[in-house]
């Protein structure tokens, strides 16, 4: 990111201009949508091969980011935690002895300023994290890592700064000035983990397939706190691999696993640094 950039996206108001563009992708002209539709299938050469139905059926940019897949095109490993996106591996490590998050080389965060809440990172003390970067071109549903319930979801309001790699190596904590939203989820054996989804500059909108109650960026939930948690009225069943959410447009999630999945899988996400990964594959 340069300079003149860095000094543009700072004094641009993030939100709103994002809240503007999604719904320039969300109109429905006769030809000026179709047309801005194909043009951004082609420059971002998205696999429509993949996609539930051809291009045709999309009637602008915004349904077209949040298609679905055919059924079976992303099979689920039989493994305990599963990517829940489509993206690129980036960054991973677990909590020897601080809560500290690696943005980039150099730069780290806490648990606790992502979360906004104490109690819950103490929770995650001794586990681990993994950072997963999705690009335009990438299938943008959000799946459940693994087979549990919805106990929770915490919205943190924020800005909505671009997760580019310039952003990521240039803007102090980032991830915990975005906008983002958590699904907290314990598995069957009390074990827990959390599905962090960051939003970035362009629309910037995160949904949850669980309630409708939670909607990031579209002008319905409180900014006035600093955190708003959501609570169901009973624990949500979420298999795995499925549906839990989606981007419109952008960006980033963090996995956050506790130290009991941490130390039943002591190679988790390891292996998989720097590589991209597919909804359901192994971590």
């Amino acid at each position: 990111m340069n300079s003149a950039f860095y000094v543009f996206m700072k004094l641009l108001p993030k939100n709103a201009a994002s809240r503007a563009f999604g719904a320039l992708t969300r109109l429905r002209l006769p030809v000026i949508s179709k047309v801005a539709r194909n043009i951004f299938c082609n420059y971002y050469k998205l696999n429509m091969d993949e996609s539930e139905y051809p291009l045709e059926h999309y009637r602008n940019i915004g349904e077209l980011f949040i298609r679905h897949l055919k059924p079976g095109v992303r099979p689920i490993a039989d493994t305990e935690i599963v990517s829940p996106v489509d993206g690129v591996l980036s960054q991973t490590a677990t909590f020897d002895e601080k809560q500290e998050l690696i943005q980039a080389k150099g730069k780290t965060y806490t648990l606790k300023d992502l979360l906004r809440d104490d109690e819950m990172a103490k929770r995650f003390e001794g586990g681990a994290f993994a950072t997963i970067y999705l690009a335009p071109f990438n299938y943008h549903r959000i799946h459940s890592p693994v087979k549990g319930q919805v106990l929770d979801a915490s919205y943190c309001p924020g800005t909505l700064w671009p997760v580019n790699v310039g952003s990521v190596e240039r803007v102090e904590g980032l991830f915990c000035i975005n906008e983002r939203l958590t699904s907290h989820i314990r598995l069957e054996d009390g074990s827990e983990i959390l599905v962090v989804k960051v939003g970035a500059t362009n629309v910037g909108r995160i949904g949850v397939a669980y309630t409708d109650e939670l909607l990031v960026n579209a002008g319905k939930l409180p900014r006035n706190q600093k955190r708003f948690d959501w609570m169901p009225k009973a624990p949500i069943a979420v298999e795995k691999g499925g549906e839990l959410g989606r981007f419109e447009m952008g960006s980033t999630v963090i996995l956050v696993v506790d130290k009991k999945i941490r130390e039943r899988n002591p190679e988790l996400f390891k292996s998989r640094v720097g590589q991209a990964v597919k909804v359901g594959e192994a971590l």
